[in-house]
């Protein structure tokens, strides 16, 4: 610990760094995409890096509240080889407003390894947030996080999966099993007979009418209308649905839709793009968020009307369990996948008040799971 104190300094990423940070993401995505366990200095895209790190960090409505970005690690010459981001985001749970760490983007080069458990415990002392959060873990930071007290919310490491197509979802689910084409083949005939079946699913959905929005009012009011009270619920203020999902978002171009059934009842919903499958891919959509009344709608009506969107250009939605909610009462063709490690940890903060991890209601859109970039 002496030697690294004398070769290497912890500092607060300030705005003058990002293009040092988007540097340093950039070769580590180039590492990691060569299959390489020692990274190079490559600049891969930096520009369009630094773009994503202005909106996540610098737009942020609630950058004002943060001192710095983060912390990073810098050798002896001033380089960055360790790095772990940072920004607040605004929660509501019954009357209270509370401020959570939302953390992204750890990193630590080989020769600081020993230092990176001590940036990550820096981390933690940040004064004045009642929890710490990230929604990107991979198996190595969420180990840390372990380690450190954090706990997985329920039912994060699983995802669902909605198919819309068969015939092109379970050769891509077979891909993953086995190699043989006869396999695929039959697979996809199964598919291309049971489809007439599963289509009756969205039909289903006629009485619920869906149009696109981009009223962030509008959609801030549903919002504050349907929201569960006892959750811990990101606070979709309108500014803050227009940073995520306006002009400069890296989620603009998703299809954002109001929708509403016979009775007045209302909802919105968010989906983006997810391309999954390895050999064989699946053209999918994301759910990304999602609001509505839940006394008076159930779950199945909501994602049948996500379905009757989603159809003609999609093979498949993809979407999180969220707390409160029974995805058994869905529609029998949903999929559930397990995914290890569960990407999202927690921690209350030291000086605040108790906080239930498991109250803690997060959905893709959440956290900095839309910087490209990031791998917590």
């Amino acid at each position: 610990m002496i030697a690294d104190t004398k070769r290497f300094e912890i500092q607060p990423v300030l705005d003058g760094a990002l293009v040092e940070v988007a540097i340093f993401l950039d070769r580590w995505g180039t590492h990691r995409d060569q299959g390489s366990s020692v990274p190079r200095l490559v600049r891969a895209n930096s520009p369009s890096t630094v773009r994503r790190l202005r909106w996540l960090l610098v737009d942020n409505p609630l950058a004002p509240a943060a001192s710095d970005h983060g912390l990073c690690i810098r050798d002896a010459s001033g380089v960055i080889v360790g790095l772990l981001l940072s920004f607040p985001s605004a929660f509501r749970v019954d009357d209270q407003r509370l401020l959570g760490l939302c953390s992204g983007s750890y990193f630590v080069e080989p020769q600081a390894r020993t230092l990176g458990f001590y940036l990550f415990k820096r981390h933690l002392n940040h004064p004045g947030y009642s929890f710490f959060f990230s929604t990107t873990c991979n198996a190595d930071s969420g180990a840390l996080w372990k380690m450190l007290g954090a706990c997985a919310p329920a039912n994060s490491d699983a995802e669902y999966i909605l198919p819309l197509d068969l015939e092109a979802v379970l050769p891509a689910f077979l891909a993953g099993r086995t190699s043989s084409a006869f396999a695929a083949r039959l697979a996809q005939i199964f598919g291309r007979c049971t489809n007439p079946v599963l289509h009756r699913f969205a039909r289903k959905s006629a009485g619920v009418f869906t149009e696109p929005c981009r009223d962030w009012e509008k959609l801030a009011a549903l919002s504050r209308r349907h929201r569960p009270a006892h959750w811990i619920t990101t606070d979709r203020s309108a500014a803050f649905l227009e940073w995520r999902y306006g002009p400069s978002s890296p989620n603009h171009s998703s299809d954002i839709c109001v929708f509403r059934d016979r009775r007045g009842n209302e909802g919105w919903f968010c989906l983006g793009d997810a391309i999954r499958g390895n050999r064989v891919q699946i053209r999918g959509r994301a759910l990304l968020d999602a609001t509505w009344p839940r006394e008076k709608m159930s779950l199945d009506e909501v994602l049948q009307a996500i379905s009757r969107f989603a159809v003609p250009n999609a093979d498949a939605i993809y979407f999180r369990p969220r707390p409160g909610l029974d995805e058994g009462e869905g529609s029998r063709w949903i999929i559930r996948r397990r995914m290890d490690p569960p990407p999202i940890f927690a921690i209350p903060g030291k000086r605040g008040a108790p906080l239930a991890v498991s109250s803690l209601d997060l959905v893709p859109a959440d956290g900095d799971s839309s910087f490209a970039v990031s791998g917590s």
